[in-house]
């Protein structure tokens, strides 16, 4: 049976789009002209040695992470360019082109899963003359374009607004919450601990034995970690989903602290956790284009009030702490 002919053009959206988009990016002479690539992009693209992609996105509208660019190898990668207001979407290689709605992104494509907003596109294949015209119109954009250089990305890193809105209501500046809600996948290696209450110093006396007592050669370590940074009363399917980086959310009234923090011991007998403190930590996990712990503070201490009104403390995975998010903005629209 003859093999049915791939057609010029074909209408596609969603998963199929996404996948088609995949399979493009899997061939050889990529050519990117995309607005914006976000987290993780990087690994949708041919990683062999005579790939070598060329990437134009733009840098000046706020949708492109400056980490994703560093991953895509800025300020190095004389083939990833940018040209200010770029907002097409089109992807080549020896396998066709796909001109469409979706950026390089978890929302546009899917990274590891299907994607989060609806797109629309059109393949084109790679043996028509509209996909010449494709080629061409990316060779003159490529003429046009400027190397992703260091000052690029510091234009990027200033211009960035990560995420997407929240059920219809904007993100609010300065909100980890909203960033969690837009993005869990972004923080899916990352714990998220909502406490009010305090251990006592005997508890704290306590703990702090136990831990000696099972690593007695670490005693100086041990002794060095601050008190505030423990972690007390917690069952042990709480302390199985732990992970060693997590954000507190530290609210014992009005006022709202943050920290980042690195586990540094587990005590399954206390139902325990000593920890150091680290905000660098938590960049190096989601990316730099964090607010600061002060702009945190100052945004989201409401939800996090109320959250802890209603549940008291708790761990939460980002994906959890993202329906909290989404469930409280929603009941609470205008």
């Amino acid at each position: 049976m003859a093999q049915k002919e791939c057609p010029v053009f074909q209408f596609m959206t969603d998963y199929d789009l996404a996948n088609a988009i995949k399979h493009v990016l899997a061939g050889t002479d990529v050519r990117c002209a995309v607005a914006f690539w976000g987290i993780g992009a990087e690994s949708l693209l041919n990683k062999s040695g005579e790939a070598r992609p060329r990437i134009i996105c733009d840098v000046t509208l706020g949708g492109t992470s400056p980490n994703a660019l560093r991953a895509l190898g800025a300020p190095k990668n004389e083939d990833l360019r940018h040209i200010p207001s770029l907002h097409a979407k089109v992807y080549i290689s020896d396998r066709g082109a796909i001109i469409g709605s979706a950026n390089a992104s978890r929302n546009g494509v899917g990274l590891d899963g299907p994607p989060s907003l609806t797109e629309a596109g059109v393949r084109l294949a790679p043996d028509s003359e509209t996909f010449r015209h494709a080629e061409s119109w990316f060779e003159s954009q490529w003429g046009a374009s400027t190397q992703v250089n260091d000052a690029a990305l510091d234009l990027a890193t200033q211009r960035f607004r990560p995420g997407r809105s929240l059920g219809g209501l904007p993100m609010r500046p300065g909100s980890l919450l909203d960033l969690i809600a837009a993005d869990p996948d972004r923080f899916s290696d990352v714990s998220i601990v909502l406490a009010q209450s305090s251990s006592t110093q005997e508890e704290r006396k306590q703990v702090r034995t136990a831990v000696q007592n099972a690593n007695p050669r670490n005693i100086q370590e041990i002794n060095s970690l601050p008190d505030n940074g423990m972690f007390i009363g917690w069952e042990a399917q709480e302390l199985n989903r732990w992970h060693r980086t997590f954000i507190e959310l530290w609210m014992p009234n009005q006022r709202l602290s943050v920290y980042g923090r690195q586990v540094v011991y587990i005590c399954d007998a206390e139902g325990a956790v000593m920890s150091r403190s680290s905000w660098r930590s938590i960049r190096q996990v989601v990316g730099d284009e964090l607010p600061s712990q002060a702009q945190i503070a100052a945004s989201d201490g409401r939800i996090v009030r109320t959250l802890l009104d209603e549940r008291g403390n708790r761990l939460y995975s980002s994906y959890e702490l993202a329906a909290e998010i989404e469930q409280f903005r929603t009941r609470r629209r205008p």
